[in-house]
C-alpha cells in the first residue's frame, strides 16, 4: 500500500469518526491530485469538499452526518480497490 493511500484511508478514519482534516493537511499530504487512481482520486475529493465545507457542516448538522457517512462510504470503496 502506498503513503498516499494509507493517508487518504487514515484521514477518511478521522473524518468518519469525528474529527477533522483542513485545507493544509490535504494539500501537503497530496501535492497533485492528478496522478491518483480513480479511488483515490474519489476519496481525495471527499475530503477536498470536508474540508471546504466547514461553514456549511457549521450551520447544518444533518449535512456533517451525512458527509461523516460519505467518508464511511469512501473509505471503504478505497479499502477494497486494486487501484
Amino acid at each position: 500500500m502506498t503513503d498516499t493511500r494509507t493517508y487518504l484511508l487514515q484521514a477518511l478514519e478521522l473524518v468518519a469518526d469525528g474529527g477533522d482534516v483542513t485545507r493544509q493537511e490535504l494539500d501537503a499530504a497530496i501535492s497533485n491530485p492528478r496522478t491518483l487512481s480513480r479511488a483515490e482520486k474519489d476519496a481525495w475529493e471527499e475530503l477536498s469538499h470536508w474540508a471546504d465545507d466547514g461553514d456549511i457542516r457549521g450551520r447544518d448538522e444533518r449535512y456533517a452526518t451525512f458527509k461523516r457517512e460519505w467518508m464511511r462510504d469512501r473509505r471503504e470503496a478505497l479499502f477494497n480497490s486494486d487501484g
